[in-house]
């Protein structure tokens, strides 16, 4: 008798440490990671799409994290090619297909085994671009951006040897998956455009654009005008610092923010991590510019603006505000200091995997055995973008005829 006490004592106490963790990410605002915890709610919520729906999309997006999804989508609704994401972390969004949209984007190959199902039920064949990189380089960007959002707990680098393990054994579907995204969508292909990083720089982005509004036959044509405003193509850990909302005392809240960051309604990503109950809020209600065009030594690509919540805010709570607002970029210099004093490259990283001492081996075969696989169609429909992909080649070539 005491024993099954004990048994189903140490159950209820674990139920309710799961609980309290549940109810600590929804605080948190980490919907991705309370739906981890419950995986059959991504099968109960995605069911809907299973239902006949319109066949409204004109093309389909394939990309990922590290890829410059954020800047395309970015652009792309600028042009008015009205893309739409259909996957909410690993669920795909309630009757995605009734809304209003053009494009179809894939960020992801999703840990959902209705998604195949759900992409089956799309039968127009539709041109698809697909945005493919290096998948060292892709590996790089994604531990480099997910140290910054715990870097109050990465300190050594030892600490960031150990992130770089853990986000490759975790979000590898977020990042090169390129041949299961196209298997999902390949009964859809009308025809296949990969997209490099070259064609959506700073360089090549408005001639990569005006494809689309010829194409697609879309009413822009300024995208020189667009391209040159405001740099949103990801590379800088700077911007991701913001917005930075505070407030001063009898003078309600400010943010200072980067203006794309603002319209984007995007979250301030320092640290974001470091404290999952506490949520980073994102600005959803209307704002009022104080000063624009703040320049910061080294980030002129980056212009900040100061703004107010409150209509007519005096001089003096102005001046106070961006005292406020130095202080923090002040802080947000020195967190990039620390960054980029315990970021990778791509050397790095594949000498790391590669070094006998780490007893890696295993893991690196299988993950040189899962890139490979992923480079599928790469190979086969565009070898001179494979060719390119020196990092990549460097550490497959370790395993070659194993």
């Amino acid at each position: 008798m005491v024993r099954i006490q004990e048994i189903f004592g140490d159950r209820i106490l674990i139920i309710i440490r799961k609980i309290k963790s549940a109810f600590k990410l929804l605080k948190g605002g980490r919907i991705h990671a309370f739906f981890d915890r419950l995986p059959f709610a991504k099968q109960v919520i995605s069911s809907c799409n299973l239902l006949p729906h319109p066949q409204n999309y004109d093309y389909i997006l394939l990309g990922g994290h590290g890829l410059g999804m954020t800047a395309m989508f970015h652009y792309l609704k600028k042009i008015g090619a009205r893309p739409e994401e259909i996957w909410s972390y690993e669920i795909v969004r309630p009757f995605i297909f009734y809304r209003n949209f053009s494009g179809m984007v894939l960020d992801k190959a999703p840990l959902n085994n209705q998604s195949h199902k759900i992409l089956q039920t799309c039968t127009k064949k539709v041109p698809v671009y697909q945005i493919v990189r290096d998948p060292i380089s892709v590996i790089k960007s994604n531990i480099n951006v997910t140290m910054f959002h715990s870097i109050s707990k990465i300190n050594n680098k030892k600490d960031a040897q150990d992130k770089l393990i853990e986000i490759i054994k975790g979000i590898s579907h977020l990042m090169f998956y390129f041949s299961s995204q196209r298997k999902l969508i390949d009964h859809l292909k009308l025809d296949i455009t990969y997209l490099t990083m070259k064609d959506i720089g700073e360089s090549e982005m408005p001639t990569t654009l005006n494809n689309f509004i010829k194409r697609f036959k879309l009413p822009y044509n300024n995208t020189k005008e667009i391209c040159s405003s405001e740099s949103v193509i990801k590379g800088s850990i700077f911007p991701r610092c913001f917005p930075h909302i505070f407030s001063i005392d009898g003078g309600g809240e400010f943010a200072i923010s980067t203006v794309s960051r603002l319209t984007n309604k995007s979250l301030k990503e320092i640290d974001m991590n470091g404290n999952v109950a506490k949520k980073q809020d994102c600005i959803n209600k209307d704002y009022y510019i104080l000063k624009d065009d703040i320049i910061i030594d080294n980030y002129q690509d980056y212009p900040l603006c100061l703004v107010s919540f409150t209509k007519d805010t005096k001089e003096e709570l102005v001046s106070k505000a961006l005292i406020e607002a130095y202080k923090y970029i002040d802080y947000a210099l020195l967190m990039i200091e620390k960054h980029n004093n315990l970021m990778f490259n791509e050397d790095e990283i594949i000498d790391f995997l590669l070094d006998d001492k780490n007893d890696l081996l295993a893991f690196s075969k299988q993950l040189a055995k899962d890139i490979d696989d992923e480079l599928f169609y790469i190979k086969k429909e565009a070898p001179m973008i494979f060719d390119s992909f020196t990092y990549t080649k460097r550490f497959l070539n370790h395993f070659k005829g194993e």
